[in-house]
């Protein structure tokens, strides 16, 4: 009989978490526990208000999932089947999932990718994300961090300081760019200015999700003129990846928060390369058990950006480390 639990974890920052829509120093997220016997594993719930979830509902969700859920499922496909039948949160979906896919793993002594019959990547290199802050600050920040060591920056950025933003952080450093504007721009007219006005073009690597999810024939207008690549994230979920991000990106950011578990993400990455659309792998702020579930899945995707658990004062887990700008499994060395 499998017995389901939950606990909240408290993760200081290294400093505030600033995006254009929320500032935070300070993350709780979730760790998801199923047992049976003597065996147990986890998995990470990293929620975000973003897309309606807050800590009173994965609470309450999690409770609804342990009174009804089966006592027994006869795997992973069984339980993601319960899960796709239910209205919990889609992180939470992920954490349940993750938990049971590792508990398989550790009871098979099998992998989890040799468990999803996915390719083995010993590290990827990932960008690291500059928050939202005031342009004198931007240099300190640079050198406290070291993030020289890092080959491809991401910047967050509003509309308001974008142009600024960018030109700062591109005199600084010698690196490609992601810019994340997370929603921010209201217009593709506003979007594209922004990019005339853009210091290095050559130096921008992409554009992530300039605009809101909702603003559907924007999106259209602004692929049609943008010389640059569009990286959706705001704008991929739960759904399928289609054409209508097809239409409107170049490429996709796939988190397994935004998905609900390890099978829904790897179906979004697998329609978005036959669809042609380059994918990257992302993340919320989490701990290193979130990071290594998304480094599982790595094989055969084109960008990274899973610095999730390099954003916390103490990761608790450490299953993941961090070199020159490449994380790989804390047991390779």
């Amino acid at each position: 009989m499998f017995n389901w639990s939950i606990k909240e974890i408290d993760l200081p920052l290294k400093f505030t978490w600033n995006i254009s829509r929320n500032s935070s120093d300070t993350k709780k997220n979730f760790i998801v526990k199923v047992k049976n016997g003597s065996m147990e594993a986890f998995g990470e719930v990293a929620f975000n208000v973003r897309y309606g979830e807050s800590r009173e509902l994965i609470l309450e969700k999690f409770e609804e999932f342990k009174n009804n859920a089966p006592q027994e499922f006869n795997g992973v496909e069984s339980l993601v089947a319960y899960l796709e039948s239910t209205d919990l949160p889609q992180s939470l979906k992920f954490g349940i999932e993750s938990s049971f896919v590792h508990y398989i793993s550790n009871l098979s002594g099998k992998s989890v990718s040799q468990l999803m019959g996915t390719n083995v990547v010993s590290s990827v290199k990932t960008s690291f994300s500059i928050p939202i802050m005031e342009i004198g600050k931007i240099e300190n920040f640079i050198k406290e961090n070291n993030l020289q060591r890092f080959s491809v920056l991401k910047v967050k950025v509003n509309r308001e300081i974008a142009h600024d933003f960018c030109t700062e952080v591109l005199r600084l450093t010698n690196v490609p760019l992601r810019v994340d504007a997370n929603e921010s721009f209201e217009t593709a007219r506003e979007t594209l200015q922004f990019l005339e006005k853009f210091p290095e073009i050559k130096r921008l690597e992409f554009l992530e999700q300039p605009l809101p999810s909702s603003l559907h024939d924007e999106a259209l207008e602004l692929k049609k003129h943008s010389t640059v690549m569009l990286m959706a994230d705001e704008s991929v979920t739960k759904e399928e990846v289609n054409q209508y991000h097809v239409d409107r990106f170049h490429a996709v950011n796939i988190k397994m928060m935004k998905s609900g578990g390890y099978l829904k993400a790897m179906k979004q990455l697998r329609q978005a390369k036959m669809l042609g659309l380059k994918t990257m792998l992302g993340c919320m702020v989490e701990t290193s058990l979130g990071i290594s579930s998304a480094l599982n899945i790595s094989g055969g995707v084109d960008y990274f950006d899973l610095d999730g658990c390099l954003l916390i004062k103490e990761d608790p887990y450490k299953l993941v480390s961090e070199e020159n700008g490449k994380i790989f499994y804390s047991y390779i060395q």
